[in-house]
């Protein structure tokens, strides 16, 4: 993948994390993520040299020097953060409706939007009157356009205290004013998670609707987030990985490099394994 003059390649890594002594691990539902850097650091031992003074405004610390953020038309221009999104969304969504318990839900429009921000207030308006008949509701949501550039909600919606939680069709039906909708309880064969990142991809026109500032997805603050913690190596192969029953699926790295005057400059090498139960 090339964005401007930043290079990243993906590549088959059967042993690069062998030489770290320590990981950063990631636990979401079944899942299991290990990763390493080349330019990784002990916290406290080095400071960035670079700080956000201001929305698209930074100063480099060692210089102090002002270095404005390059700006974009649309999120799709910045596939890179959105395609970071849609990791992030695939990893909520596996942390919260593990073996797909709960519900999925689509809001539709009668009358389509003039704007996000219309939506986003629609959709407050609605989760209000949700939170009265299910006072221990959680969602996550993903905003999508159609083809014809129309918005529509898609909703995860779960019991946050683990018991059982029947959702009426009426009563969502009841909330949510602006046009029609659909509930269902979410199917056992289907990754969610996989089926919104995989719309993340360059060859789909419809990012471009995606406007600075509007996010891929929400959720609400009873949504656990992934854990994340760093690890000793062989402590978490041996008393993780091994007795937690996690089978290896892929390991792999990514480059980052950067081209210059000179030709391609190394910045980082990222190395990945992820397991699943």
């Amino acid at each position: 993948m090339k964005e401007d003059n930043i290079i990243i390649r993906k590549e088959n890594d059967d042993d690069g994390l062998d030489n770290f002594n320590y990981v950063k691990a990631t636990k979401y539902g079944d899942n299991l993520d290990l990763m390493a850097c080349t330019n990784s650091f002990k916290k406290g031992n080095q400071k960035p040299n670079c700080k956000k003074i201001c929305k698209g405004m930074y100063i480099n610390t060692v210089t102090n020097e002002y270095i404005k953020a390059k700006e974009h038309i649309n999120r799709g221009e910045n596939f890179r953060l959105l395609k970071k999104s849609a990791d992030n969304l695939y990893k909520l969504i596996h942390a919260n409706f593990y073996k797909n318990i709960g519900y999925h839900c689509v809001l539709t429009y009668r009358n389509p939007p003039q704007n996000t921000d219309e939506l986003y207030r629609d959709f407050k308006i609605f989760w209000q009157k949700i939170r009265y008949y299910y006072p221990d509701m959680g969602y996550i949501s993903v905003l999508e356009p159609t083809q014809k550039g129309v918005w529509h909600i898609h909703l995860l919606l779960k019991n946050v205290k683990g018991s059982n939680m029947f959702v009426s069709f009426f009563k969502i039906k009841q909330c949510w004013i602006s046009g029609y909708c659909y509930v269902s309880k979410m199917r056992e064969n289907v990754d969610y998670g996989q089926y919104f990142r995989k719309k993340i991809r360059f060859d789909n026109g419809l990012l471009n609707l995606y406007q600075p500032g509007v996010r891929y997805f929400r959720h609400s603050r009873n949504i656990k987030k992934p854990i994340t913690f760093t690890v000793n190596k062989t402590e978490v192969m041996d008393k993780l990985v091994s007795k937690g029953g996690y089978k290896l699926l892929n390991q792999y790295s990514l480059s980052i490099t950067k081209l210059d005057n000179d030709g391609e400059v190394t910045l980082n090498k990222i190395f990945y394994q992820k397991y699943k139960k």
